[in-house]
């Protein structure tokens, strides 16, 4: 008797996908809202370098946000995805969509609090068209180009599983090209890469070796692949 009055598996994931969407904005939120509190707060400070530490902070977690959501991406399709049952299929795609959200919401928030900097030399056309900046124009345009592709990227999404879209994984596949113009763009513009370092390196390299993994993986499937269509 107890087990017939247990949700339904379609309503329980509904709940949780109430409650991921719930989280997200109270993070998007309490992001929004300390922004703006430590913007309205810079004039009494007096710190001239509270925007650029905001941008940095902000790249540095979208950057973070962005490793995890190509990992996630790439895990999603790798052949080895079905060993050791890390993470449901449906969970994957949820914590990917989210990792999207973030990273997009983050580096968005770079973007408007490097502008916002009168110091940074970066200005709204350094930070809209590669190349303008006049701090260091190579790696700020490698930022943009980055963020370009990352929306390009997004926008594909809604292109998944539907008729007459089938190339549009070959697209999204430009997560790759954007994540490693954004290592680039950190390394090369922050002032902090010393100690950063050990993170630019290693999220490379795990990007890198799942990225040469699943394309390895493929290939060896595909003549199996062949073998059963037949």
């Amino acid at each position: 008797m107890a087990a017939s009055l247990k949700p339904p598996m379609g309503e329980r994931a509904g709940r949780a996908a109430g409650l991921l969407g719930a989280g997200l904005l109270a993070f998007t939120l309490a992001l929004g809202a300390g922004y703006v509190a430590a913007w309205g707060i810079a004039p009494t400070l007096h710190s001239r370098e509270l925007p650029w530490v905001t941008a940095r902070a902000l790249g540095i977690a979208g950057y973070l946000s962005l490793t995890a959501l190509v990992v996630v991406g790439i895990w999603m399709r790798h052949p080895w995805r079905s060993t050791g049952g890390w993470l449901h299929a449906e969970t994957r795609l949820r914590a990917h969509a989210a990792l999207a959200v973030a990273t997009i919401a983050l580096v968005a928030g770079h973007v408007a609090s490097i502008v916002a900097d009168r110091y940074a030399g970066v200005g709204w056309l350094g930070a809209i068209v590669p190349g303008l900046s006049h701090y260091r124009a190579l790696a700020v345009g490698l930022g943009v180009v980055a963020f370009q592709l990352m929306l390009l990227t997004a926008a594909t999404a809604g292109f998944a599983g539907r008729r007459g879209t089938r190339h549009w994984l070959g697209a999204h596949r430009l997560a790759l090209f954007s994540f490693a113009a954004t290592c680039a763009h950190g390394a090369l513009a922050g002032t902090d890469t010393s100690a950063l370092r050990l993170m630019y390196v290693s999220s490379g390299l795990l990007v890198a070796f799942l990225a040469l993994t699943r394309s390895l993986g493929a290939r060896a499937g595909r003549p199996g692949i062949v073998e059963v269509s037949r």
